[in-house]
């Protein structure tokens, strides 16, 4: 696991098409079914869209800035193509978006 910066994190997954499993501090787990694109980075807050079939009134995930504790990157050991970035939340919910991601540059 290697952990990144949110400049790193963003210029990974930008234009990349993604899954999303949630997995809250209390245990629970959500995979959902759509994907995923990241559509705007601010100063507050990071905002990703599902892409169609998902319903266009289909609601963004939006992941507030201050909210982020840590940002991480990893590869499972099976996967060859596929990695992870994951966003641990001060709450301890866990967001990771997965698909075929470049590697983060060897000096983060």
């Amino acid at each position: 696991m290697i952990d990144l910066d949110l400049s790193t994190a963003t210029s990974l997954i930008q234009g990349r098409r993604l899954n999303l499993i949630r997995r809250g501090a209390d245990g629970s787990l959500v995979m959902s079914t759509d994907g995923w694109r990241l559509v705007s980075v601010s100063d507050e807050a990071l905002t990703l869209t599902a892409d169609p079939p998902a319903p266009p009134d289909h609601p963004p995930t939006v992941i507030p800035l201050t909210e982020i504790k840590r940002i991480t990157w990893d590869r499972l050991e099976k996967q060859k193509a596929r990695s992870q970035v994951r966003f641990h939340l001060q709450c301890g919910d866990r967001l990771t978006f997965s698909g075929r991601l470049p590697d983060p540059p060897a000096s983060v």
